[in-house]
């Protein structure tokens, strides 16, 4: 089997980052289990990363094919303003055009959006003026089991910690049992859970998000 490579995340990565988050993004599963348009998930999902802050983004390759990624954001404020004022309002034209608000499926998603505003406004104000970054991981199935998303966090956290960040956290759904054991086995610990509503074979599911967090050492 080829060795994975772990380096620094480059332009020429962003459509196969934004097509294996869209792949992986339902519980190791696609994003069309839950929303049933990629390019405007792949917008939410990866934008600000690979757009607004690139240097915090790390990715593995096998062979030249990208097998793993790991975006980091090490200012949490700035992540919220730009997800409000520009990134918000550019998705939401994008999703218009596309035709997307004139799906009966997307009435649902919206109406799940509105139950959760305290955990998009509220709860996560806190994390918004701390030395706390965040990540979003994903790993290909070929590529699982292979320490790549321990690589990949481990970089990343060292990136994290030059740029004076304290903490690093990642938000799991309750039932993802593999992405619960992996970041507990990484050190992470629940800090926090927040009832969520989500829209899964047309109905209403109701969970709760995890807050994983890990403390990085810093000098700073």
């Amino acid at each position: 089997m080829n060795k994975i490579n772990i380096r620094a995340y480059n332009p020429g990565d962003r459509t196969a980052l934004r097509n294996l988050c869209c792949d992986v993004a339902d519980r190791g599963g696609p994003i069309e289990n839950f929303f049933p348009d990629r390019e405007v998930a792949a917008d939410l999902l990866t934008r600000y990363y690979t757009d607004y802050e690139p240097e915090s983004t790390f990715v593995a390759t096998r062979e030249n094919r990208l097998v793993g990624y790991v975006n980091g954001c090490t200012d949490n404020r700035r992540y919220g303003l730009v997800m409000f004022w520009l990134l918000g309002p550019a998705v939401l034209a994008k999703a218009f055009k596309r035709g997307l608000f004139f799906r009966p499926e997307i009435h649902q998603l919206l109406g799940t959006v509105l139950k959760n505003w305290r955990r998009i406004f509220v709860w996560r104000k806190r994390s918004f003026h701390s030395h706390q970054g965040h990540l979003h991981i994903g790993i290909a199935a070929e590529a699982r089991g292979q320490q790549v998303g321990r690589q990949l966090v481990d970089i990343l956290a060292a990136h994290a910690e030059g740029k004076g960040i304290t903490e690093l956290a990642a938000s799991v759904h309750e039932a993802n049992t593999a992405a619960r054991h992996f970041f507990q086995k990484l050190g992470f610990t629940v800090a926090e859970s927040y009832p969520m509503v989500a829209i899964r074979d047309g109905r209403e599911e109701h969970y709760r998000s995890l807050l994983y967090v890990k403390s990085i050492k810093t000098s700073h």
